[in-house]
This record gives structure tokens, sequence and C-alpha cells, in this order.
């Protein structure tokens, strides 16, 4: 496995965290805008798709390198 790979995969864990940690400190309290906790929502949706990505292109590239073995 290339040190790229390594990388992508490393970094999709990172972007997974960032996303799980915003999600897990949503809450609609006093002085939250509902603007901005749907902003952080979407922040989070778009990180866990950003690892989903990340997951998938190593996945992908993972497969082909396994066959040339």
């Amino acid at each position: 496995m290339s040190h790229k790979l390594v990388v992508m995969w490393f970094v999709g864990g990172l972007l997974l965290l960032a996303g799980s940690m915003i999600t897990g400190n949503l809450e609609m309290n006093v002085g939250v805008s509902s603007v901005s906790y749907f902003a952080a929502l979407i922040a989070a949706l778009i990180l866990f798709l950003l690892a989903g990505l990340c997951w998938i292109a190593v996945a992908a590239a993972t497969k082909g390198h396994w066959k040339l073995l």
C-alpha cells in the first residue's frame, strides 16, 4: 500500500472525527440560533461525506492494487 493511500485513509478518519465532534456537541440551547444550528449540521454532514469519499477512494485504489499482486 502506498503512502498516498495511507494518508488518504488517515485524512478520512480525521474528517470523520471532526464531523462526530460537531454532531456530538449540537444542541439547541439558549443563545444558539437556528441558522447556526443548521450551519453546524450541514458542516458535519459535509465532513461525513468527505470522509466517505476518502475511504471509497482508498478502497477502490486498494482493490486495483491487490489485483496486481
